[in-house]
């Protein structure tokens, strides 16, 4: 199997009209979905979401070892991925693993406004291929993830490889909504898992601006089967 290595695109600075919605199920979500008007930095921008062996790697060069490991990689063996996993997104990792990752090579986790834009281009789409729905170009509904270079009908305007479906993405920001102790990150893009009840996380071709509220609960309970990430770098 031939291992997919990370390739970055130039996204020019820019700045855009942003909204989004989210859906209120238990509780509100406290942060400002807009429209105000966001500035993009120019960037370089990952075109496939961080692998598993992209993040074996990185654990090789960094010794990058949590504070709190439980369900950290649980889905490896021996310290390593599964053969034949390699290409997979990977996931078992919290927003704070998947910062380590980025800082280590000098990148970062994009913001909201980023994530959309790199999702939706200049025209804004609905989705990361245009404004209508076709779950011909993205992991949905299949309860399995695929290999990140997959689906090359659904990329992006900028030519992002599963902006929507395969696994939800990290963006940048922690959140508190005033109450005590009560933290909670965003989560962009949808997954391949199909949730049994209408109370679990949607599933489905999610559109670009569309966000997921998600509490944090600890490091243990912050790392999901179902969430990845990419990354991004400021750029002059």
């Amino acid at each position: 199997m031939s291992l997919i290595k990370q390739v970055s695109v130039k996204v020019d600075g820019t700045s855009y009209v942003y909204r989004c919605v989210h859906r209120i199920m238990e509780g509100d979500c406290q942060m400002e979905h807009g429209p105000f008007s966001a500035t993009i930095k120019p960037l370089l921008a990952d075109v496939f979401a961080t692998t598993n062996e992209m993040y074996y790697q990185f654990l090789q060069e960094s010794n990058y070892k949590p504070e709190n490991p439980r369900n950290f990689l649980k889905h490896w063996q021996d310290g390593k991925y599964k053969d034949g996993d390699g290409n997979l997104p990977v996931v078992n990792v919290s927003q704070d693993d998947a910062r380590a990752f980025a800082a280590h090579y000098g990148k970062r986790l994009p913001t909201e406004p980023e994530w959309q834009y790199l999702a939706a281009g200049d025209n804004h789409f609905k989705y990361p291929w245009g404004n209508k729905k076709d779950y011909s170009k993205c992991n949905v509904y299949s309860l399995k993830l695929c290999d990140v270079d997959q689906y090359p009908d659904g990329v992006s305007p900028f030519g992002l490889y599963n902006m929507c479906g395969n696994v939800w993405e990290f963006t940048d920001e922690t959140n508190f909504d005033g109450d005590r102790d009560h933290y909670f990150i965003t989560l962009r893009g949808g997954t391949s898992y199909n949730a049994p009840d209408y109370w679990h996380t949607e599933c489905g071709a999610i559109p670009n601006d569309y966000h997921l509220k998600v509490h944090q609960l600890g490091d243990a309970m912050n790392r999901y089967e179902t969430v990845g990430f990419r990354c991004v770098k400021e750029v002059e």
